[in-house]
């Protein structure tokens, strides 16, 4: 039993570093200006270099895989529908990778299309599977919740300093490398943190609920003012479902909720014309959000979508590959520097149908359902860590389908999407497989 507890200790401490790693990987040291912009391969873009964030990855997975094996059926039990679509999904990538290395990129070097392979199964196997089987949902909230909530939060403070180097383009960066790091970072930890509104603990100077109101407040304005319009719709409908599905436990919280959702009914009411008007004013392009540049995203989006289904038609059966946004006609492989955002179709269906035809995009077409269902099935569950997860990936549904698909092992968006599915799949009506007797 001691032998049990311990290797769970180190296995809480490899899943943390893990999810710390997301975290630290993307972000900048520009702004105290002591490191050059890229030193291959220690630094890159004022941070971590990829090549050290995959290199360290690399050792904690071998980690991971041997508790894997080592503990057999002693896991948390993942759903068999869950299991079933990730066999398939990872049968198909492997055929369709070995056919474009044959068919359609046999001009590119095979290398770097099977790495390519290999960090995306990885991403899966990994992410989406062993660690939601080895660390339990609590814990991974509460380092998700922790690891970003302190670095957005530092970036809010450390903003009225360095604001020169924490605005891109009119948007704030913070202490990440770029803006989607921001958006991703001040999201998640929007959401993580709601059930700290909710919770009925003592009351306590590190849990009270002005506490809680300020830090909600202050991640509010990081991703205003990241000048998104799917991050601040992101955490519309996240707190919203939050407010209805979290239970009252006392008079406080049920006044909070009537307050909140009667002040909802009232904007509705008195501001929803001029407020859709705004909005779509903002989208089209006619008014600029914050300090961001006025730009038309529902043009600029189709303009995407409609260059993506122009590849598409290249390769329709087989796909471009995994690295299509880095090959860049390149036939000896890739660089970091490489990679061209503006191929990317920013559409989760049409991006799968990009990578690997035909296939793929029925499989994102029957990703997409499950995830209607899982969020469904999982606001259902008393649990409120499985709740909260729910509402992560039901406020996400909107913004997957002008975001690409998950493959990337080196993103963090990708990385936590990946946990988010593994918990989302693990089996309902299940009790703990094993006892951790010390939180980390």
């Amino acid at each position: 039993m001691k032998t049990r507890i311990t290797s769970q200790k180190t296995i809480n401490l490899l899943c943390i570093f893990l999810i710390m790693l997301a975290f630290i990987s993307k972000i900048s040291l520009k702004f105290l200006k002591l490191i050059p912009y890229s030193i291959t391969p220690i630094i890159f873009q004022y941070g971590l270099h990829p090549y050290i964030n995959f290199a360290v990855q690399t050792i904690i997975f071998l980690g991971l895989f041997y508790f894997w094996i080592k503990r057999g059926k002693n896991k948390h039990k993942l759903s068999p529908i869950y299991l079933l679509f990730c066999s398939i999904l990872i049968f198909t990538l492997s055929v369709q990778t070995i056919l474009q290395i044959v068919f359609v990129n046999n001009n590119k070097s095979v290398i770097v299309q099977i790495a390519g392979l290999g960090m995306a199964l990885t991403l899966i196997i990994f992410y989406g599977i062993i660690i939601p089987s080895l660390f339990e949902i609590k814990y991974f909230i509460k380092a998700m919740t922790k690891t970003g909530l302190y670095i957005v939060i530092l970036s809010f403070f450390l903003l009225p300093f360095f604001s020169t180097e924490m605005f891109r383009g009119g948007r704030f960066t913070g202490l990440y490398k770029h803006i989607p790091h921001m958006v991703s970072a001040a999201t998640f930890s929007f959401i993580f943190f709601l059930p700290k509104l909710f919770n009925n603990q003592k009351w306590t100077l590190q849990n009270n609920k002005i506490l809680s109101l300020l830090i909600i407040l202050i991640l509010t304005i990081c991703v205003l003012i990241t000048a998104t319009k799917a991050a601040i719709f992101t955490i519309i409908v996240a707190l919203f479902a939050a407010i209805i599905f979290f239970p009252a436990t006392n008079n406080s919280m049920r006044l909070f909720r009537f307050t909140s959702l009667t002040s909802v009914l009232v904007c509705l009411l008195f501001l929803g014309v001029p407020a859709s008007d705004l909005a779509y004013k903002v989208s089209s392009g006619k008014i600029n959000l914050g300090m961001r540049k006025a730009q038309d995203g529902i043009q600029s989006r189709y303009e995407e979508i409609q260059r993506g289904m122009e590849q598409f038609d290249r390769s329709p059966y087989l796909g471009s590959g995994l690295l299509y946004k880095f090959l860049n006609n390149r036939t000896d492989g890739i660089e970091v520097e490489n990679y061209n955002s503006f191929k990317d179709p920013h559409n989760f269906f049409v991006s799968a149908a990009l990578i690997g035809g035909y296939p793929l995009l029925l499989l994102s077409i029957i990703a997409y359902i499950l995830m209607i269902g899982a969020s469904v099935n999982g606001l259902r569950q008393e649990d409120p860590d499985r709740k909260i997860i729910a509402i992560f990936l039901l406020s996400h549904l909107p913004v997957f389908i002008i975001y690409h698909v998950n493959f990337s092992l080196g993103g963090l968006a990708d990385r936590v999407y990946w946990l988010v599915f593994g918990y989302m799949g693990l089996s309902i009506n299940q009790g703990e497989t094993y006892e951790t007797k010390r939180s980390f």
